[in-house]
C-alpha cells in the first residue's frame, strides 16, 4: 500500500510572505521532509500548482505582487527556476492541489494500493486525512499497514522500515508465511506488537520481569518466556559486523485477535523476540519470527503447524 504525502499552501508554516527569502525559506524545508518521512512505499506530492492555490488567502503568486522588485519579469522568471531546480527537485509534481485534495477526502483505494494523506502543520482540515507532525504521521502509517496488509511481503517490508529500533532475524520475513490460517489475518494485532517492542527501551535498568511486563502492557498482550530454552528458540544474528549465534528468543508476544471478528476460532499467534547486549549498558530487541507457533516437537521445521504437532504427540502416545 502506497502512500502519498500531499502538499500545497496548506502545508507552509505560514500563509503570508514579505520576501523573496521568506518564500525560499519555506520551501527549502519541504527538502527537509525526507528524511522524516522515509517509510516503504511514502512518496511526497507537491502540488505542481502550489504558488497559484488560494485555499488560504492569497496565492503565492499573487502575495509576489507586493514583494520589493515582485513585478520584475526577471526576478519571477528566477524564483521559479529555484523551486524546480533546487528546492523541489525529488518531489512527485503530477498533481494538482485538488487532485490531492480529492486523493485525501478518499478511503484508501485496494485497487491501486494507495492512500493520500495531506501535510498540514498548522491549521486543521476538516474531511481530509492530513497530519501534523512526525508522531501523527506515524499513526497514519500503522494504521495503514495493519489495515491493509496488502500480502505478507509489503507488510513485512514497510513494518521494518517503520520500526526501525528493532533488529529482524535475516529470515524473518519467512516466517510470516507460516502461519496457517494466513498472516494477513492479524495484521492489525501484530502491528500493536511490533510498536510495542519497538517503543521499549530494554536498556532501562530493569529486570526481565519487568522488561516483559511493560511490553505486555504496552502492546494489550500477553508476554512470557517460554519457560525453557531449547535450541529451537537460539537464533543467529549479526548486528553492525558483530555475531550473535545463538541469542536465546523465546520470549514471545501472543497477539490473539483477528481482523475480522465473529469467526470463534482460537486465535494466538506469535511475535518472538530477545535481548542483544550491545555493550555493557545498551541492550536491543532481535526479532526471530513474527506469526508462527514454534514447536520443539520436529527436529526438521521448528515451525510446524499446530495441528501437526498435536497427531505426532498421539503417535508416540500410541507406539
Amino acid at each position: 500500500m502506497k502512500t502519498i504525502i500531499g502538499i500545497s499552501n496548506f502545508s507552509f508554516d505560514t500563509f503570508h510572505f514579505s520576501s523573496f527569502s521568506d518564500l525560499e525559506n519555506q520551501f527549502a524545508k519541504f527538502q527537509l521532509l525526507k528524511a522524516d518521512y522515509n517509510q516503504d512505499k511514502v512518496s511526497i506530492a507537491v502540488a505542481n500548482d502550489i504558488t497559484k492555490d488560494k485555499w488560504f488567502g492569497l496565492s503565492i503568486d499573487e502575495q509576489l505582487q507586493n514583494f520589493e522588485f515582485g513585478k520584475d519579469k526577471g526576478v519571477i522568471t528566477y524564483l521559479a527556476l529555484r523551486l524546480d531546480r533546487t528546492h523541489l527537485v525529488g518531489f512527485n509534481r503530477s498533481f494538482t492541489s485538488v487532485d490531492l485534495k480529492n486523493k485525501a477526502q478518499s478511503e484508501p483505494c485496494i485497487v491501486e494500493k494507495e492512500n493520500t494523506i495531506l501535510y498540514a502543520p498548522n491549521v486543521l482540515i476538516g474531511g481530509y486525512a492530513n497530519f501534523k507532525d512526525k508522531i501523527s504521521f506515524d499513526k497514519h502509517y500503522e494504521y495503514i499497514l495493519g489495515h491493509f496488509p496488502i500480502d505478507n511481503k509489503s507488510y513485512y517490508h514497510r513494518a521494518k522500515s517503520h520500526f526501525t529500533n528493532l533488529i529482524y532475524h535475516v529470515d524473518c520475513e519467512s516466517t510470516l508465511d507460516k502461519v496457517p490460517d494466513g498472516f494477513v489475518n492479524y495484521s492489525i494485532a501484530i502491528t500493536k506488537c511490533l510498536k510495542a517492542l519497538n517503543e521499549h527501551n530494554p536498556t532501562q535498568s530493569l529486570s526481565l520481569v519487568g522488561r516483559l511486563s511493560e511490553i505486555r502492557s504496552s502492546a494489550s498482550y500477553n508476554c512470557t518466556p517460554q519457560g525453557g530454552s531449547h535450541k529451537h528458540f537460539k537464533f543467529a544474528f549479526n548486528y553492525k559486523g558483530t555475531q550473535y549465534p545463538n541469542l536465546d528468543c523465546q520470549f514471545h508476544l501472543k497477539p490473539s485477535d483477528k481482523n475480522i471478528k465473529g469467526d470463534g476460532s482460537h486465535n494466538h499467534k506469535r511475535v518472538y523476540f530477545g535481548f542483544i547486549p550491545i555493550n555493557s549498558i545498551e541492550w536491543k530487541i532481535a526479532v526471530a519470527a513474527i506469526g508462527p507457533h514454534i514447536t520443539i516437537h520436529d527436529s526438521s521445521d521448528r515451525y510446524a503447524p499446530e495441528k501437526i504437532r498435536r497427531k505426532k504427540k498421539r503417535r508416540k502416545g500410541n507406539s
